[in-house]
């Protein structure tokens, strides 16, 4: 993946089987999002990481604090992910981007970042054992790091 430009206009290339990875990962975290529709959601790890408990110390208030959040927040990753899956798969190889696009990928790579790490046990104490898996959370943590690079300058 390359991306050129400045943070008025972030110009984003990428190889099929890029595209074709992110794809995979979109559906798959999507997927995810919906099941946090069903009651034992919050048996997930992955789900207990992107949406944390807002109190730790006191369950009724976290309970009432998901209540709250936790549906516009699956809303707003729903709508982010939906927008960067339409890009990807529109049939170019190539998206134009404004700055609030390039955010938007931000935060969606930073997302499957977290899902991954996730499942992978990433800490910062840890180091990944060189895997699929892990190679595609070093891959998303390199296209993240030249969004952010652009975006800064």
């Amino acid at each position: 993946m390359k991306i050129r430009g400045s943070a008025d206009t972030l110009r984003v290339s990428m190889q099929g089987s890029e595209s074709a990875l992110l794809t995979v990962l979109f559906d798959d975290f999507l997927a995810l999002i919906e099941a946090e529709d069903e009651d034992d959601y919050r048996d997930d790890p992955v789900t207990q990481r992107l949406y944390p408990d807002g109190y730790s110390d006191d369950e009724a208030a976290s309970a009432e604090y998901r209540e709250l959040v936790a549906a516009g927040l699956r809303d707003q990753r729903r709508t982010r992910l939906k927008l960067c899956r339409e890009e990807v798969t529109s049939g170019s190889a190539k998206i134009e981007l404004d700055p609030e696009g390039g955010e938007r990928w931000i935060a969606v790579l930073n997302d499957l970042r977290l899902a991954l790490g996730t499942r992978l046990g990433v800490t910062e104490e840890t180091e990944l054992a060189e895997s699929q898996p892990a190679q595609v959370y070093h891959w998303l943590t390199a296209v993240q790091d030249m969004f952010i690079e652009h975006l800064m300058h």
